[in-house]
C-alpha cells in the first residue's frame, strides 16, 4: 500500500505553493536570481580603510570620498547641534581632526 505524500509542491513565477497533509496551501516566496545579494554591513566599531569619515562623540558615522564633503557634513551637524564633538577621520593617514 502506498503512503500518502505529506507535501506536494508546484512552482510558479515568483513563489512556491506547497500543499500540506491537510490539503491547505502554503505560499513561500523564492529569491530571484536577478535580485542583488544583501550588502555587507559596515561595522561601526572599526575605522574605515579608505576615504574620510565623520566621528560624532567618539563614534564613526558617515564615510566620504573627499575631505571637503566630510567637513561640510560635520559643520552642518556642529551648527545644528553645537554640543556635539565632531571629528574628521583621514583613513590614509589615520588622523583625527577636531572641528571647532
Amino acid at each position: 500500500m502506498r503512503q500518502p505524500r505529506l507535501f506536494e509542491t508546484s512552482f510558479h513565477a515568483d513563489q512556491i505553493i506547497a500543499v500540506n497533509a491537510r490539503g491547505m496551501a502554503m505560499k513561500k516566496s523564492v529569491l530571484s536570481i536577478e535580485e542583488p545579494e544583501p550588502k555587507k554591513a559596515v561595522r561601526a566599531d572599526r575605522p574605515p580603510t579608505e576615504g574620510f569619515a565623520t566621528i560624532v562623540d567618539g563614534h564613526f558615522k558617515s564615510e566620504f570620498d573627499t575631505i571637503e564633503a566630510a567637513e561640510v557634513s560635520g559643520r552642518k551637524l556642529k551648527t545644528a547641534y553645537p554640543m556635539l564633538q565632531v571629528q574628521i577621520y583621514d583613513a590614509a593617514m589615520r588622523v583625527r581632526t577636531l572641528l571647532s
